[in-house]
């Protein structure tokens, strides 16, 4: 990659500006666009993370049957300090538009959580999160510290509906459902999609999120499995006719694109503009990264226990080292080979 400028625009809008590698963001509405040499051309992957996926915490009190981390209340959480020095040294390029954190249930496990947002924002980071359970004064601190927050949807509505209207209450733009789908929860699903159109606390969300199973920690052994590609259809149906803002995580998107390509629900300028839309998988040191709460660094947060750790703090140079490293290198290759469809799950 050739020498990169960065652009600020009043605190709010940074641009990236280079020969191959280019990207637009908002700090305040979360947009965020990417372009190669022109606009028709897509880099293949960037020269530092743009998002970096940090987890912060083990610590969860859900014990949900398909987590992948398999968490329970004895844990351990980031510290501050960590965080700081993690961040200083992957962000050398000054790449980073968010940080997502990996939280507990309530966001409440890990007590740096709020100043590690105040710091990131002092770097011009923007903070988001994943929450299931919080109370009116940890909404309070959400709505004005996180740029986002999803509220995961785990089979209890009120849990979920109730936190989310605590933050559309408080005004927060960008709250957003996270759901797991699975083989067992189809018809859970379709029931979800109707009360996000009939359920008042849910009046004002901004989206629902699906994100697919991926057969892992407690998963394994159950009697789960990731959807099928026709009834992923018939949820993609159902959302495209409801009019319900929807997305998904980077691991649907080949299940999103076969029913793009098949559906008569859009028309063919709207296929195309959907397609240009839909990411497929970011990881693989192609546009995003994932730390554990030990600041260990792997492909993706599902590849932990599958692929070894970098230890990130024992790193000198860690685009040298890690992003742009043999290892890395070598499964960016491979992702890019087989269209960025998963390394490690059946999807």
């Amino acid at each position: 990659m050739n020498e990169l400028k960065i652009v600020e625009h009043g605190g709010v809008v940074k641009q990236v500006r280079s020969k191959e590698y280019n990207y637009d963001f908002n700090r305040e509405t979360g947009f965020f666009a990417r372009c190669g040499k022109d606009f028709a051309e897509d880099p293949l992957w960037a020269p530092g993370p743009e998002i970096a996926d940090v987890e912060i915490s083990t610590i969860c009190n859900m014990g949900c049957p398909y987590c992948y981390k398999s968490n329970t209340p004895q844990g351990k959480n980031m510290s501050l300090e960590t965080l700081k020095v993690l961040i200083t040294k992957i962000d050398t390029k000054k790449l980073l538009t968010q940080v997502a954190f990996g939280l507990g249930a309530t966001a409440e496990e890990n007590p740096d959580l709020w100043a590690m947002c105040d710091w990131l924002r002092g770097q011009g980071i923007i903070p988001n999160g994943t929450v299931a359970n919080i109370t009116d004064a940890t909404a309070d601190k959400i709505s004005s510290k996180f740029g986002a927050c999803a509220v995961s949807f785990h089979g209890s509505k009120d849990l979920c509906y109730n936190s989310v209207k605590k933050l559309t209450d408080r005004g927060m733009k960008q709250a957003n459902i996270h759901h797991v789908i699975h083989s067992g929860n189809f018809e859970e699903t379709l029931g979800l999609i109707h009360d996000i159109k009939t359920d008042p606390r849910l009046s004002e969300l901004n989206a629902i999120v699906l994100l697919s199973l991926k057969v892992k920690g407690r998963a394994v052994g159950n009697a789960f499995k990731p959807l099928s590609q026709e009834k992923f259809s018939i949820l993609a149906s159902e959302l495209t006719k409801s009019g319900i803002n929807f997305g998904m995580d980077s691991c649907s998107s080949h299940k999103y694109m076969s029913f793009v390509k098949t559906t008569d629900l859009l028309t063919e300028d709207e296929k195309l503009r959907h397609t240009m839309m839909v990411e497929p998988c970011e990881s693989q040191s192609i546009f995003s990264s994932y730390f554990n709460v030990n600041a260990e660094y792997f492909p993706c947060s599902f590849a932990e226990g599958i692929v070894p750790a970098v230890k990130v703090l024992d790193c000198k140079d860690f685009i040298s080292e890690v992003w742009d490293g043999p290892a890395m290198t070598d499964m960016r290759n491979r992702a890019l080979a087989c269209n960025r469809d998963c390394l490690f799950f059946k999807i």
